[in-house]
């Protein structure tokens, strides 16, 4: 059975995304680790910093910019919503160089550098949803492919030359380096922005910017700040071990999930776009996340069993925490596989009131959980943000079968 569905996948281009991803995280994965051996757990743990504030500036540059490029049907629209965006971005990006000036306890070079990252990442991401929009999903694969192994090959050659941040600058020149093939790969549906259109298409969409822009933020934050927080408290040592471990744990999510999250997006809009069968709708949302959520579990057991313990040997006494740090997340993160390729289904419901009440949630358990880890221990600070994780993210899943069910039988 579970064959057959995977066969069935083929015609729906999730199996075009998965390759890209594949390779992509293949790289991402195997690269890593024996990039964290030979950087150490020290220089893993700064360059993860780098990592959560390019991922918090993606969002915060994006003023939710790429559901204008999906939700729009009319094809020139999406092509004015897609150049107005990286104009808009590009000038929130300035405004945000700002910060370098305030004193905070991160290096300014790792804060300008995570900014800088994030603009060029964000229209990277764009050109994706443009690309999907318009179901050229190899592109979009060749995309994804891109940035990881220029990034891998460059963080292995500042290993022999001893570079200082030298996964941080490898991994700069490989979103550089994606940034440009976007640019190639979406060159033609470029056109010269008509405000007028652009803002009249915005206030058709007021709820993106009233809940869909502060709820993504927010849940920007409370995915991405704790090893900012952790740098606050605990030695960067640490911060690398909990930084690789989630590193490992978010693999399948971003393997699976994104593969099907990027197909699932336009279609669920297309379903409720055209105004088809209720049903659909829910037994469309219903499928794609138990399939990703079986995928993830084996994926799970097997890191868990099976991969473990390879870690040990592979890795010295400096990431003695690592085995540890997995497991624990092992739990947040199963409940989360069921969200991760349908958490669009709420902005096309027109529900992102719930989801920036769940993302507030969210960036209250990093809180909570960095305030309790730091009086009684890392493990527990990770135990107990995987057990807010699990219980989070598992109730907001029922709540969204919930709504669709009930759609379904009015």
């Amino acid at each position: 059975m579970f064959l057959n569905k995977l066969k069935r996948l083929n015609g729906s281009h999730i199996t075009t995304i998965f390759k890209g991803n594949f390779i992509s995280k293949f790289v991402l994965v195997i690269g890593g680790l024996l990039l964290a051996k030979y950087y150490g757990s020290s220089e893993y743990g700064i360059f993860s910093i780098y990592l959560s504030i390019m991922s918090i500036f993606t969002v915060v540059l994006s003023l939710a910019q790429e559901h204008m490029i999906m939700l729009e049907a009319n094809e020139q629209d999406v092509n004015n919503n897609f150049s107005a965006a990286g104009i808009v971005s590009a000038a929130v990006m300035l405004l945000a160089f700002l910060l370098v000036f305030i004193p905070f306890d991160i290096p300014k070079n790792i804060l300008f550098l995570g900014i800088c990252t994030g603009f060029i990442y964000l229209f990277t991401n764009n050109a994706k949803f443009l690309l999907a929009k318009k179901k050229l999903f190899k592109l979009v694969s060749v995309l994804t492919i891109v940035d990881s192994v220029v990034s891998f090959v460059f963080q292995v050659i500042f290993v022999f030359i001893k570079i200082e941040n030298g996964l941080v600058i490898g991994s700069l020149i490989g979103y550089i380096a994606a940034f440009f093939a976007a640019l190639y790969c979406s060159r033609k549906y470029f056109v010269i922005p008509d405000v007028k259109r652009y803002i009249a298409n915005a206030k058709k969409r007021p709820e993106l910017f009233k809940y869909s822009y502060p709820s993504t933020l927010i849940n920007a934050l409370g995915n991405n700040i704790m090893p900012i927080l952790i740098s606050l408290y605990f030695a960067d040592s640490l911060l690398g071990e909990y930084s690789l471990a989630v590193k490992i744990m978010s693999v399948p999510l971003l393997l699976i999930s994104s593969s099907i999250a990027t197909v699932y997006y336009p279609k669920a809009a297309e379903i409720n776009n055209k105004g088809k069968s209720k049903n659909e709708l829910f037994a469309y949302t219903k499928k794609m996340s138990l399939m990703n959520f079986y995928i993830i579990f084996a994926l799970y057991v097997i890191i868990n069993v099976i991969g473990i313990p390879i870690l040990q040997l592979f890795f010295n006494k400096n990431w003695e925490h690592l085995g540890l740090f997995i497991f624990l997340m092992s739990f947040g993160y199963l409940t989360r596989s069921l969200i991760n390729p349908i958490s669009d289904i709420l902005t096309i419901l027109k529900r992102n009131n719930v989801a920036l009440v769940f993302n507030i949630y969210l960036f209250l358990a990093n809180i909570a959980a960095i305030f309790i880890g730091k009086e009684m221990g890392i493990s527990y600070l990770v135990g107990i943000f995987s057990g807010f994780l699990f219980i989070g993210y598992g109730f907001l899943y029922f709540y969204i079968m919930f709504i669709l069910k009930k759609n379904e039988s009015d």
